[in-house]
């Protein structure tokens, strides 16, 4: 009898080990599989990142249509106007004085002509020249394919922003005062936002990022969009420093998807998470 007590205890520890062995072994393939799901994070301070981040859109909200990639649904290329993608990469280009551009003013009106077709208003409206930035469109191009993964397909011109306009002329493009401009009125919008974590799989990059728009001490949950925050309006002081804490409980969270493309990585979507 003792014998068979002992092979039965025998037994009994090998099917312990053995269960937990696959315990441990589903516990491992749970931690792989969470991995590979979620992917290694990044430093978001990382020069990579800080440099993806800029493709979101300017954070000078009158240039290029500001932060149009933070709507209520997803924003992908296709819903992006072409003329305000290509502005957004003439914005990135680091310009320096070699781009600037002395044109002496018409005869007739306080304007200069570029080729047959471009017309721009005198410095002020009222000076004796225009000053205007003459830029490659292959340099353009470059950014251009660096953001969005593919070439400039039609060479549109773009509104800079309320005064300055740019057309496309034989290689080049040349941005000036524009003879007619429209403001806007109403409250100044501000806008707020800050990396939450950056995870990299093997050919993407997410950026995760809380966002929040306020115009009049009113709060918005994206920055195309009208729809509003009322639980952040209600908490909002427009006299306090805006902090990580706020933005996490008040803000909307935000996915930005990059996709590889050789060594580099270019921006696919935008959508709130």
């Amino acid at each position: 009898m003792k014998k068979k007590s002992s092979d039965t205890k025998k037994t009994l520890n090998k099917k312990n080990i053995i269960l937990g062995l696959i315990v441990l072994l589903i516990i491992v393939l749970i931690i792989v599989l969470i991995l590979i799901f979620k992917g290694r994070s990044l430093d978001a301070d990382s020069e990579l990142v800080t440099e993806l981040y800029t493709y979101l859109g300017n954070n000078d909200l009158e240039v290029c249509s500001g932060l149009a990639t933070y709507a209520e649904d997803e924003i992908t290329f296709d819903d992006i106007e072409n003329s305000m993608r290509i502005c957004s990469a003439y914005s990135l280009l680091e310009l320096d004085d070699s781009s600037m551009l002395k044109v002496d003013k018409a005869q007739k009106n306080n304007t200069c002509s570029v080729g047959e077709n471009i017309t721009f208003a005198t410095d002020n409206y009222e000076d004796d020249v225009c000053t205007l930035t003459k830029v490659s469109s292959d340099e353009i191009n470059s950014k251009y394919k660096e953001m969005y993964g593919k070439d400039i397909e039609s060479y549109d011109p773009f509104q800079y922003n309320e005064t300055t306009i740019c057309y496309y002329e034989d290689g080049f493009y040349y941005c000036g005062l524009a003879e007619e401009y429209t403001a806007t009125f109403g409250g100044e919008p501000h806008t707020f936002r800050t990396i939450r974590n950056v995870t990299q799989s093997d050919d993407e990059i997410i950026i995760y990022d809380y966002f929040l728009k306020v115009v009049n001490n009113e709060c918005y949950t994206s920055y195309v969009d009208s729809t509003l925050n009322d639980t952040c309006s209600e908490k909002y002081d427009a006299d306090a420093k805006m902090d990580y804490s706020f933005l996490k409980k008040y803000g909307t969270l935000y996915k930005h998807t990059y996709q590889k493309s050789g060594d580099s990585y270019y921006w696919v979507s935008s959508e709130p998470a």
